[in-house]
């Protein structure tokens, strides 16, 4: 790969990249790849070095002889429970994970295709649907082993915490995305994959004369997306992972995997990274609630300002 680094208008390490190889289109999907091959292997990793832990505890005897079971340490740190997991939910792990690994593919595959087209009202409907499936799938799954409030944490009593944990990290995340963006980071992988790092939803609420569809994305975004994907992402995935592999491969794992399914190569660093917030808040908090507020606000905000552009409200900033 050849490339010229310099000084511009889209940041410090803004670039020309050329790669002879593969075309942009391939070169994202390999890319989204390589995050999903660094979930999976963080996940085995975690694993393994769990059970070298277990072999290496030392034995009990009782007074015949008789190995006395040791249980498992009880974890440092953290509030998510994993006694509910089952070794079926293995199968569950991969199959839910399996989806979003598509759900990613696919968006990787629509870059550069008309917006309103990829995310016309029909395609939003069928979005919500989808996620109400997986949700109710996850609680089919393990609503025979625990309750809904236990297994989420939804009686919590710092619920005051909620409106300001989202906004805190989303103060954060902005500043994150605009230091990358400053830096020419994700200008540099923009033309590396060839595509925007604007997400479809964010062209679609600034530009489409579809009143139906700005708002069905308004709902999935601010509405559907932080309920249906903490749910799943944190609300399964991450205590899945967790008792399969520790609460630090699990965070690295689930944040991964998030950062991978939304397909938005330019932004799967940024992504990540609010993966690994919104892990910690849950397993800090014990509730999804926190989780919830943080995807809440995030996507709240983001909404909100598109709609003030789209009204006039404010003048857009130029990206260049």
């Amino acid at each position: 790969m050849a490339k010229t680094i310099g000084i511009g208008a889209d940041g410090l390490l803004a670039s020309r990249v050329s790669n002879p190889y593969f075309s942009p289109e391939q070169t994202a999907l390999a890319l989204l790849l390589a995050c999903v091959a660094a979930a999976c292997a963080v996940l085995l990793a975690g694993v393994l070095l769990k059970q070298i832990r277990r072999m290496s505890q030392p034995l009990l005897l009782d007074e015949q002889g008789v190995v006395i079971p040791v249980p498992p340490p009880l974890p440092s740190w953290g509030k998510v429970p994993t006694w509910w997991c089952h070794v079926a939910d293995i199968l569950g792990l991969c199959l839910i994970s399996g989806i979003f690994i598509f759900f990613g593919m696919a968006a990787v595959s629509a870059a550069g295709q008309e917006v309103e087209k990829v995310l016309s009202p029909q395609a939003l409907w069928a979005n919500i649907l989808t996620f109400t499936v997986l949700v109710a799938a996850v609680y089919f799954i393990v609503h025979r082993r625990v309750t809904l409030i236990t297994w989420l944490g939804l009686r919590w009593r710092e619920w005051p915490h909620f409106f300001w944990i989202g906004p805190a990290v989303v103060m954060v995340m902005w500043g994150v995305m605009g230091a990358l963006s400053a830096s020419g980071y994700i200008a540099w992988l923009e033309k590396v994959v060839g595509s925007n790092s604007t997400q479809d939803a964010v062209a679609l609420l600034r530009e489409s004369k579809d009143s139906m569809s700005v708002a069905l994305m308004a709902f999935s975004a601010v509405i559907v997306a932080p309920l249906a994907e903490e749910v799943i992402f944190r609300g399964y995935l991450y205590p899945v992972a967790k008792s399969l592999a520790g609460s630090s491969a699990a965070i690295f794992f689930s944040a991964l995997l998030f950062a991978a399914c939304h397909g938005n190569i330019p932004l799967m660093l940024p992504l990540f990274l609010l993966g690994i917030l919104l892990a910690l808040a849950y397993e800090w908090t014990g509730s999804l609630w926190a989780a919830i507020s943080i995807h809440f606000f995030f996507n709240g905000a983001t909404v909100a300002m598109q709609l003030a552009l789209r009204a006039g409200l404010f003048p857009e900033i130029p990206s260049s």
